[in-house]
């Protein structure tokens, strides 16, 4: 049976909502969960579930957390009994198939490159994200935030795992990658993005050249955007910021008037806007380059984002994507 470690220790989130998620996992995917953390208030929740340690459900324990506001590095390297350090250690053993944390993004990466190491081929990890579209079908962004400074090669890197995830979770036979800039055209840009665009155009995916940050949700030009990790991230959370905004916008105006609309109908517009944009339907981000699946939760994840982030997990395992990316790591050239 599959195994995920989930780190219940370091997130905004209590440690029995991360518990309550990786119980939902487990009940609705048959899978193992092993929560590392503090054994006693993981006991605690796991008994108001109505469980309790056994076959399904284990503990890797844990007596130090990395928290939030920590320098990354310093901490993965000072904190060897961190839920964090023990659970991706214990996942380098093969004590279990995936690792899940709604902890320290940065953290997150630097334990990885410590406790698993890079695929070889792959200069940089990077850390892909789907983002939903109004056209339906969401779209990948990577990095969103690992690699912050990058060389042409990373970027071509990124591409590649991006295009391999597509083709291994998402189905897609020939998925097209576009490179994030200012502008659509081919000149357009900073030198990173037009030296990359030079070596896009030579590797063996669908490359289809510039692609603007509005059009990334509304009009889903390419199934992948490639970008540096700097850029990334601040693409992802603006789109947060942006997202959080239009649903308080639409609430505030639904109470401003209730009494001159039908409420039942833009009710149930709301709701649908709101789930569109909510981040916990749509799991966690998945750190590519490693050895091993890796998947961050967002900090603030409940249990219903938690359970989300395990299936993004589950099905990295379940179709063997570290190794469908190191088996054609080779095809990333340097510049």
């Amino acid at each position: 049976m599959m195994k995920i470690i989930v780190d219940t220790l370091g997130a905004d989130s209590h440690p029995a909502e991360i518990v309550k998620g990786g119980v939902e996992a487990a009940r609705r995917y048959d899978i193992e969960i092993v929560f590392s953390g503090e054994s006693d208030s993981i006991r605690e929740a796991l008994k108001e579930e109505g469980e309790r340690q056994g076959s399904r459900f284990s503990i890797l324990s844990a007596s130090q957390v990395i928290a939030m506001e920590e320098s990354p590095v310093q901490a993965v390297r000072s904190k060897r009994d961190s839920s964090l350090v023990k659970g991706l250690l214990a996942l380098h053993a093969r004590e279990a198939d995936g690792f899940v944390s709604p902890g320290n993004t940065g953290a997150v990466v630097a334990g990885s490159i410590f406790a698993l190491g890079g695929i070889v081929g792959i200069p940089r990890p990077g850390i892909a994200v789907s983002f939903p579209s109004l056209i339906g079908e969401d779209i990948l962004v990577i990095d969103v935030g690992a690699t912050v400074d990058c060389h042409p090669n990373h970027l071509a890197g990124f591409a590649l795992m991006g295009a391999i995830y597509c083709q291994t979770i998402k189905g897609v036979a020939e998925p097209t990658v576009g490179l994030l800039s200012i502008g659509g055209e081919k000149h357009k840009g900073n030198r990173l993005v037009s030296r990359t665009y030079e070596l896009l155009k030579k590797r063996p995916f669908k490359f289809a050249g510039n692609v603007e940050p509005h059009c990334i949700v509304t009009e889903r030009p390419v199934d992948i955007v490639v970008c540096d990790g700097f850029v990334g991230n601040i693409l992802l959370k603006s789109y947060e910021g942006g997202a959080a905004a239009t649903v308080g916008i639409f609430h505030q105006f639904i109470k401003e008037n209730f009494t001159k609309i039908g409420t039942i109908g833009i009710q149930a517009a709301f709701t649908s806007v709101r789930a569109k944009m909510d981040y916990r339907s749509y799991g966690g981000a998945s750190l590519l380059g490693v050895n091993g699946v890796v998947v961050i939760a967002h900090g603030r994840s409940d249990a219903e984002a938690i359970t989300a982030a395990i299936n993004v997990a589950r099905l990295a395992v379940q179709n063997d994507l570290t190794a469908q990316i190191s088996n054609n790591s080779g095809e990333v050239a340097d510049e």
